[in-house]
């Protein structure tokens, strides 16, 4: 648990299921890819060329919008 606490922590990544919301916001710059693990699902959020994306490998992360927080250069 304490190491899924860390990649929360680096990458700033958040599900909110009832608002079908994927929040971002990295304390790390540049493009990055990190796990993520719901009670539906599996896969990968990345950030690529300055966007954010998620990759479901297995089940379904039901996704409506992404609040993407770019950290200050």
């Amino acid at each position: 648990m304490s190491s899924y606490a860390l990649i929360q922590a680096l990458t700033g990544i958040r599900y909110d299921a009832v608002e079908k919301t994927l929040y971002v916001a990295p304390r790390i710059k540049g493009d990055f890819k990190a796990f993520i693990s719901t009670a539906t699902g599996f896969g990968s959020v990345a950030i690529k060329n300055g966007k954010p994306f998620i990759d479901v490998k297995h089940g379904k992360i039901a996704v409506d919008k992404i609040e993407y927080k770019k950290i200050n250069d």
